[in-house]
């Protein structure tokens, strides 16, 4: 299972997109994670379609769209044809998830999901062999610098038992140097950062490997 680090690209310094995801992709960054709130299923508003497309030229690392809406199946098209690698939506925002997920891989990308803190891991249990991600919300979404909720992780060994084997379980919320190894002793891979990369005492690329260096600690206790 590879760890894996996904730089939340909402978080960067956009006027200078280019540079950073230059330096990010020289670091090492495994995928770039781009959050969408439509200010309706969460209480706040970020992220477009310009900005995954902005990215898929500037760089070659593979783009992750977390779609917090209350569209899913409207929005998927949207960041779809953005060109989005890897689409990932709330099922409980969802009326139909199974169809959703078919439409992502019928355009040939990869289908994910993603349960906020409380959310059971049960809810997926109908699809789970039929997901290639799954995201565990370690904070409740719609702001960035949230305290990690540990709680959030506890339902990662479930999903692993539920789904298929090796799939990326992404943890996102909350994810510095001392909360990404308490992420990865429950079984995530996938490490979606925001605050401990673009609001560090140190270069993003610099805090991306820091991040890494702890992780990869974790795997060896």
């Amino acid at each position: 299972m590879k760890l894996k680090i996904a730089p939340a690209i909402m978080d960067a310094d956009l006027l200078r997109l280019g540079e950073v995801l230059e330096q990010l992709e020289q670091a090492g960054a495994d995928l770039f994670h781009v959050d969408v709130m439509d200010g309706h299923y969460v209480p706040s508003m970020v992220g477009c379609t310009r900005i995954v497309a902005a990215i898929k030229r500037l760089s070659s690392v593979p783009v992750d769209a977390h779609l917090m809406v209350s569209n899913p199946h409207q929005a998927v098209r949207w960041f779809l044809a953005a060109g989005a690698d890897i689409l990932m939506f709330h099922p409980d925002a969802a009326e139909a998830p199974e169809a959703i997920i078919e439409d992502i891989h019928k355009a040939g990308r990869l289908a994910g999901v993603a349960l906020k803190p409380d959310t059971s891991a049960d809810l997926i249990r109908p699809f789970a062999g039929k997901v290639d991600c799954v995201l565990a919300m370690t904070v409740f979404p719609g702001f960035s610098g949230q305290a990690f909720l540990e709680s959030g992780c506890e339902k990662i060994p479930e999903l692993r038992r539920m789904c298929r084997a090796g799939i990326d379980i992404y943890v996102d919320g909350g994810i510095n140097t001392e909360t990404a190894p308490i992420a990865v002793r429950y079984g995530a891979n996938v490490l979606v950062a925001a605050s401990a990369i673009f609001a560090s005492d140190v270069a993003p690329a610099e805090a991306l490997e820091r991040l890494r260096r702890a992780a990869e600690g974790a795997l060896k206790t």
